[in-house]
């Protein structure tokens, strides 16, 4: 049935042994991917409220370069440069649960597109389970855009939008360039029926002009249902109780539903090395491109994990060892009409670069590497949260004589009609405390 599909992915595969990358511009590539990577990571923010062939094509290619991704730099950069297919690259070399996705074809080959004003969004293909949905798309116009400007996506099933949890996302295109592959991880808010099968994507591109697009598509692979393991265990590091209510593993990730003892002399915020384990010691830990952690609107904190959907361990542990954490009377408080920093950390690791009605600028220093933005949210005096247009943004920084020592962070706010002085709350912080917890998921 797909005999000409396998006839000219044959042809494809020995054109791509055969191609030769002088090594020049293999390093000059190479430099341009870093830059490009540094630029991303400056600009990447996580926002609540990343062209495919057909399927069997795209099946009989992955078989035979999901490993040599990993092993064969130059064959990636060539399939890579195929259309469409750098996302799903990018996808396998940084989630083994994306490459267990790819092993086992659950994905959707899509190839929808709409155009406007010149410019063409085309959906190249999705992942999509109970608990978000990963599209490649493709963004191309006819002449470089100058200062593109993307808005919040949005996803709608049956005509109804799916409310987000969160979203995570890269610039689709970036200044004077015509053609850009990227992929949008939209967390559900609620977990998505198993029948759902018509969705359209929305997004809108502003460039002078304002470009809205809207694709409609349909899956036919059945969605795939959670896998919900009820924990309800309370543990102990360092005199902090914590709540472990259920680890759901999805396709797309692992969910770990976490609540805290309103006792706990110290906020918990991230954990550094959480993760699942089979009998044989392989871990599955923190998702490392897109959202690693949400809130739900009970207040119980949501982490993510590389999914081991597609295994069938004899034993499978819920293990984690060191987390951040902070002393709730270690609060971060600043006048943002005077200017006045009020209270921040006693260590003496953060420091307040600006304060003025609608922005907070820091600087953390860190001691290393350090790969989270560590402001969360706002309140004001009164208590009432603080509407903020951005925050997450965060980038590390490299200074003379020094090796990535600071992390700088910002709260930009959408107004300053808010009663002064603002509590800012944690989202991550290098401060740590250790124990052992192992719990077996039955």
């Amino acid at each position: 049935m797909f005999e000409e599909e396998e006839k000219r992915l044959a042809t494809r595969h020995v054109e791509l042994n055969q191609l030769q990358i002088p090594e020049e511009a293999l390093t000059q590539a190479i430099r341009a991917g870093l830059s490009e990577a540094e630029r991303r990571a400056r600009r990447r923010s996580q926002r609540v409220r990343k062209s495919l062939l057909s399927a069997a094509a795209v099946a009989l290619l992955l078989i035979a370069f999901v490993t040599s991704v990993r092993v064969l730099p130059a064959f990636a950069n060539a399939v890579a440069s195929l259309p469409g297919m750098s996302v799903i690259v990018d996808m396998i070399r940084h989630d083994k649960g994306m490459r267990a996705i790819i092993d086992n074809e659950y994905y959707e080959d899509v190839q929808a597109s709409d155009s406007h004003g010149g410019v063409t969004v085309t959906l190249n293909g999705v992942i999509v389970d109970q608990s978000g949905m990963v599209i490649s798309y493709t963004v191309d116009s006819a002449a470089p855009l100058k200062d593109p400007l993307f808005e919040t996506p949005e996803i709608y099933a049956d005509g109804k939008l799916i409310e987000p949890q969160g979203i995570a996302w890269n610039d689709p295109v970036t200044s004077n360039s015509r053609s850009s592959e990227q992929s949008i991880n939209y967390h559900f808010a609620d977990p998505l029926p198993i029948n759902t099968k018509n969705f359209e994507l929305k997004m809108q591109i502003r460039d002078g002009d304002t470009y809205d697009f809207r694709v409609p598509f349909e899956i036919q692979k059945p969605i795939a249902q959670g896998k919900v393991h009820e924990l309800n265990r309370t543990v102990t590091i360092e005199g902090q109780k914590i709540i472990v209510k259920s680890v759901t593993i999805h396709p797309l990730r692992v969910e770990v539903a976490v609540d805290f003892d309103e006792a706990n002399t110290m906020d918990i915020l991230q954990f550094e090395d959480m993760r699942i384990e089979n009998g044989k010691g392989e871990t599955w830990s923190s998702i490392t491109d897109g959202m690693t952690a949400t809130e739900d609107e009970d207040g119980t904190q949501i982490y993510f994990l590389q999914s081991n959907y597609f295994e069938q361990p004899d034993l499978m542990i819920f293990r984690m060892n060191k987390m951040q954490a902070i002393d709730k009377d270690e609060q971060f408080i600043v006048d943002t009409g005077t200017g006045e920093v009020i209270q921040t950390p006693s260590d003496g690791k953060l420091e307040v670069t600006a304060a003025v009605p609608l922005r907070i600028e820091t600087k953390l220093r860190t001691d290393g590497e350090f790969g989270y933005g560590y402001l969360k949210s706002a309140a004001d005096a009164n208590g009432k949260a603080i509407d903020l247009s951005s925050a997450g943004l965060w980038y590390s920084h490299d200074e003379e004589g020094e090796d990535r020592r600071y992390t700088y962070n910002d709260l930009n706010f959408t107004d300053a009609n808010y009663a002064n002085p603002v509590t800012v709350s944690f989202f991550a912080y290098p401060n740590y405390i250790k124990g052992d917890v192992t719990l077996r998921l039955e």
